[in-house]
């Protein structure tokens, strides 16, 4: 059996569709009974979603799958003792919206909403707030304030900064208590807590 996800990584709300084609010895299998299987972070087991039969030339689709957390996925011929097809993996990430809004005086306020699975939980951790001058490539620590949870799924954080140019950028970090069941692995570091400069000059 072959298969794969389209896309192989989503932002929370997003749908995604898991293709392929049954093969029996190098043939395809017309109306096979076919099993969509997920097993979510933490990963502690598979469970059917969804069934659905191949079309006559061996192809399925199993579309407008939804998840809340990066997740593994397969598919499996029901009764079958052939080999479940390929394991895959989804990455789901947090929605992020960031919002600027200048109070004079040479003050900026930032704020960042995220919005994650509303199983997950956190404490108040740290955003480290860092800003940059256009054409440039040193992020400075601006200020370092708590998150909190609005809601269930929401988290909230803020700060006024003075930033270093009229034309300037900006990046949050913060490390919440669930964040390894939510996008890449390679996004799990910890956030630095003084100032950095990246490999080219930011927009």
């Amino acid at each position: 059996m072959t298969a794969s996800l389209s896309p192989a990584v989503l932002t929370l709300g997003a749908a995604l569709t898991v293709s392929g084609r049954v093969l029996d010895g190098g043939m395809t299998t017309a109306e096979a009974p076919l099993q969509l299987q997920l097993n979510p972070y933490p990963y502690r087991g598979f469970a059917t979603v969804a069934r659905a039969l191949s079309s006559a030339d061996g192809t399925f689709a199993f579309a407008g799958v939804t998840l809340m957390l990066d997740t593994r996925l397969r598919v499996i011929v029901e009764g079958s003792t052939a080999p479940a097809g390929p394991s895959l993996h989804a990455i789901v990430n947090p929605k992020v919206a960031t919002n600027a809004l200048d109070l004079g005086a040479g003050r900026t306020r930032l704020t960042l909403r995220l919005r994650h699975a509303p199983q997950l939980v956190s404490g108040p951790v740290s955003a480290w707030w860092f800003v940059a001058a256009r054409g440039t490539r040193v992020f400075r620590l601006a200020a370092t304030t708590p998150t909190r949870e609005l809601s269930s799924g929401l988290t909230y954080a803020s700060a006024t900064v003075a930033p270093p140019a009229r034309h300037f950028v900006y990046r949050v970090c913060l490390n919440p208590a669930w964040e390894r069941a939510m996008g890449p692995s390679g996004a799990h570091g910890r956030c630095p807590q003084h100032d950095f400069t990246v490999s080219r000059d930011v927009g």
